[in-house]
């Protein structure tokens, strides 16, 4: 995974033998650096953290022999080095791997390592090189989709930029089914049901990105189905059609059954009492997975279903909801 040269995992000194000559300084970088990302190698070159023979220098620096690239690193906030991928499913082209809850699919914010995408770059580092060094940027473990970082279940990672392509039309064609579990607040009446909200930003939140729905927002669709119900829950199959930010959570929380433990979509108050008071238990994981999906895989045309099952800590909150054992899916 990205790691801070002070730990000793990436090189702070990098060297221009002939392979780089007249090579851009970004594309050398990356060549170089492949498991950080393209957009971080550029910040730190931009921000002056890159520094040619001493001095700063643009991305479209054209390089020379002998030529030194001086990389200065932040300390990293603590993480776990050794996150292990749960992989579901994995071939040349395509990785499919089980997310646990707390651990963020992409860097952000003060997550800056230790996430999902970096240790599965971080399984194809030798891949990655080697495509390079023949001057191939193609294979590259890019996110098909991400999760919250309180969700968990499947994620999927296109190994090429093709593949991650033409999922991505996939996606956006809606011809990747997929089907969450969720537990939420309250007795959900209706059996199964369509909500049909647009989504977009919430400006009234001090959440920079908290959702709601609104009449300007984007078209946003999520069907579901009442699995059981139990006296202050209600366990639901869920099946997003589209795939806006946090729209399982909006769309339950807009008909009155936000999910159990989102304290964002449940009560902003609380969810900003938690943070204020920075413990573990303060905001406890949501009682949301990503169970099942299911589409044509892009290459070699057989239909994928990939199954991740609901994580001990989840089934353990639904057994206690309903007061009996975890209801087969």
């Amino acid at each position: 995974m990205e790691r801070d040269t002070e730990q000793g995992a990436l090189p702070s000194r990098l060297g221009v033998d002939a392979s780089g000559v007249g090579m851009r300084a970004d594309v050398f970088l990356f060549r170089e650096l492949p498991v950080v990302s393209r957009t971080r190698l550029r910040q730190k070159v931009q921000k002056g953290e890159a520094l040619l023979n001493g001095h700063r220098f643009s991305t479209s620096t054209r390089l020379r022999a002998g030529d030194e690239i001086l990389l200065q690193w932040k300390a990293a906030v603590p993480t776990d080095p050794g996150l292990q991928l749960s992989i579901l499913y994995e071939d040349e082209c395509l990785l499919a791997v089980d997310k646990p809850a707390g651990v963020a699919a992409h860097p952000m914010g003060a997550r800056q390592s230790g996430t999902l995408v970096q240790a599965a770059r971080e399984r194809y580092r030798q891949v990655i090189r080697a495509h390079l060094q023949h001057g191939d940027p193609s294979f590259y473990p890019t996110l098909v989709n991400r999760l919250d970082v309180p969700t968990s279940g499947i994620v999927l990672i296109a190994l090429t930029r093709a593949v991650h392509r033409a999922l991505q039309a996939m996606s956006a064609a809606r011809r990747i089914d997929k089907e969450y579990v969720a537990l939420v607040d309250g007795i959900v009446e209706q059996a199964e049901g369509a909500i049909d909200l647009p989504i977009g930003p919430c400006r009234d939140s001090v959440v920079e990105l908290k959702m709601c729905c609104r009449p300007d927002g984007s078209p946003s669709l999520t069907r579901y189905q009442v699995v059981q119900r139990c006296e202050a829950h209600t366990l639901l199959r869920v099946f997003p059609v589209t795939g806006r930010q946090h729209q399982i959570r909006v769309h339950l929380a807009a008909i009155g059954h936000p999910v159990a433990g989102d304290l964002l979509y449940r009560d902003e108050t609380l969810f900003l009492a938690a943070l204020r008071a920075d413990t573990p238990t303060a905001a406890p994981r949501l009682c949301l997975h990503a169970r099942r999906a299911a589409f044509v895989h892009p290459v070699t045309g057989a239909r994928l279903v990939i199954e991740a099952a609901v994580p001990p800590d989840m089934r353990e909150a639904i057994r206690q909801a309903v007061s009996g054992e975890m209801p087969a899916f």
